[in-house]
């Protein structure tokens, strides 16, 4: 199948990149990673890490839908 199209260009797929993988390096681990093992082991780390994922989720749902 044809790739879908992007809104975004190349340059703006590029710089998301680079930040989910500085953002993954400085939480020590992915989004699912921390969310299903780490809160799975009761880790304090993971569990602060995972709320910090949903809260800034819902911080940027909130900016894009609300927010001119």
């Amino acid at each position: 199948p044809a790739p879908l199209p992007s809104p975004a260009g190349w340059p703006l797929t590029i710089v998301a990149g680079l930040l989910v993988g500085f953002g993954t390096r400085y939480a020590g681990g992915c989004t699912s990673g921390h969310g299903v093992c780490g809160i799975g082991r009761l880790s304090p780390r993971s569990i602060a890490a995972t709320l910090t994922f949903i809260i800034a989720g819902m911080l940027t749902v909130f900016v894009i839908r609300h927010l001119p």
